[in-house]
């Protein structure tokens, strides 16, 4: 039969989790999501649109941020983050933004009337480059293929992409979401212009 522990023995070991505890204290995360400007708008379309879910590369599809910090050299961030994965956010946003830019009717993925275009959007490089730190820049690329629904078959219009380096005014986690929002946003801002210039509707 085991010996109850004495309870000196008790109080110490007591004692000693809660200093740990102390040393320890809990992990405080940031989450972030993108403040894309809003839409300009542009002469009203008639053809309609359905923006599929971005797809990602490995290194831009993950909630932390990502930072260039020399060479081939990148380095995540655990205490900043995404609130939701950036190519999931990118969706919403790319849908609201051509919403808003009247180029046409935005239909959603599965809805009962087909439309007339296909949208095919891929996170390519979100991170921030860290590299000279004196001019900090956020980089976002995006390639965009625009497919026509045709009744004969499916026929890519084109395939585009899409590059930003924006100076950031500091090294910080908030800058670089204030550069890849503005880069997001010129990248949709001129993708909204080609897709206009498309056929049919010119």
């Amino acid at each position: 039969m085991k010996s109850p522990l004495h309870p000196a023995v008790c109080c110490a070991t007591a004692v000693l989790l809660a200093a740990c505890s102390i040393r320890q204290p809990a992990v405080v995360t940031e989450n972030f999501t993108f403040d894309l400007p809003s839409a300009a708008r542009v002469a009203p379309g008639g053809q309609s649109i359905t923006v599929l879910p971005f797809t990602a590369a490995p290194t831009a599809s993950g909630q932390m941020f990502l930072y260039r910090a020399g060479g081939a050299r990148y380095e995540h961030d655990f205490y900043n983050r995404f609130l939701a994965p950036p190519g999931q956010l990118l969706t919403d946003d790319l849908r609201r933004y051509l919403h808003q830019s009247k180029v046409g009717p935005v239909r959603e993925p599965g809805a009962p009337l087909s439309s007339d275009y296909l949208v095919q959007p891929r996170l390519d490089d979100l991170y921030a480059d860290y590299r000279d730190t004196a001019r900090p820049r956020a980089v976002v690329a995006m390639t965009i293929v625009l497919v026509a629904r045709q009744p004969a078959g499916n026929r890519q219009v084109f395939e585009r992409t899409y590059r930003r380096a924006l100076p950031m005014d500091e090294v910080s986690p908030a800058a670089a979401v204030r550069g890849w929002s503005q880069g997001a946003g010129q990248i949709f801002w001129q993708f909204t212009r080609d897709l206009r210039a498309a056929e049919p509707f010119e």
